[in-house]
């Protein structure tokens, strides 16, 4: 009985070359829906966190006894929040490309806004948070109800 040289065992580079191929489409598919869940869940915890600074700033204002100013910043991607009175800045929260949200814009219908120790606001708030074509709201009510609708 004649004996057949070995074998040898793995893939052809044809076969590597198929299945390349295959993950490469399959990822090209796949790159604008990962992208568009990526700008959408950063655009949703934006519009988490400034409804719990809105929060924040309503009791520090109530804790305080003291009007605290809301305000959009000069970047146009920030919130400033500051003392009415003083007008001595407490805190600013970064929403910009730069920071971890990477927000193109925020948008304020109204700006500033004074929130009073009694809960009341001097009128009522909405900002709007843009990444790409996707926006989320953040609403403030005159009452200090604030809701991410």
């Amino acid at each position: 009985m004649a004996m057949r040289p070995p074998r040898a065992a793995g893939f052809s580079l044809l076969e590597l070359v198929i299945v390349l191929v295959i993950l490469g489409v399959a990822t090209a598919m796949a790159f604008p829906t990962i992208s568009r869940i990526t700008t959408h869940s950063r655009v949703n915890q934006a519009a988490m966190v400034v409804a719990q600074d809105l929060s924040l700033a309503l009791s520090a204002a109530a804790r305080e006894r003291k009007p605290i100013r809301i305000a959009r910043g000069a970047d146009g991607a920030s919130i400033t929040l500051s003392e009415r009175a003083s007008g001595k800045l407490l805190s600013t929260r970064w929403l910009g490309k730069g920071d971890a949200y990477r927000l193109d814009s925020i948008a304020f219908s109204v700006s500033p806004v004074d929130l009073f120790p009694s809960g009341m606001t001097s009128s009522a708030l909405s900002v709007t948070l843009w990444a790409g074509k996707y926006s989320r709201q953040v609403t403030l009510s005159r009452a200090g109800w604030v809701r991410v609708p």
